[in-house]
C-alpha cells in the first residue's frame, strides 16, 4: 500500500494528467481493490489535516479514478470468502 500511495503522490506532483498514471494505480495494486481502498484512506487523512494542500488533493483525485476504473473493468478478483450477512 505504501507504494500505491507513493506513486499517486509523485504522480500529483509532477502534474501528470492522470490516464497513464490511473492505469498503473491499478495494475500495481494486482487485482486487489483492498490496496486502493487503503492508499485512499491515507489520502483522505493528508487532505482533512490540510485541505488547501492541491498535492493531497490531486492524491485523491488519482486514487478514486483508479477505483472507479477498476471497477468498470472488473479488474477486482472476487473475495475469496462469503462476505456475513451478504445474503440476507
Amino acid at each position: 500500500m505504501p507504494l500505491v500511495f507513493e506513486h499517486a503522490l509523485d504522480t500529483a506532483a509532477v502534474g501528470d494528467d492522470g490516464g497513464e498514471a490511473v492505469a498503473e494505480l491499478v495494475a500495481m495494486c494486482r487485482r486487489d481493490r483492498s490496496v486502493l481502498e487503503a492508499a485512499r484512506l491515507r489520502a483522505i487523512g493528508m487532505v482533512m489535516t490540510s485541505p488547501h494542500d492541491q498535492l493531497g488533493r490531486n492524491a485523491l483525485r488519482l486514487l478514486d479514478e483508479a477505483l472507479r476504473r477498476g471497477d468498470e473493468r472488473r479488474r477486482w478478483r472476487s473475495a475469496e470468502w462469503p462476505i456475513l450477512g451478504a445474503g440476507r
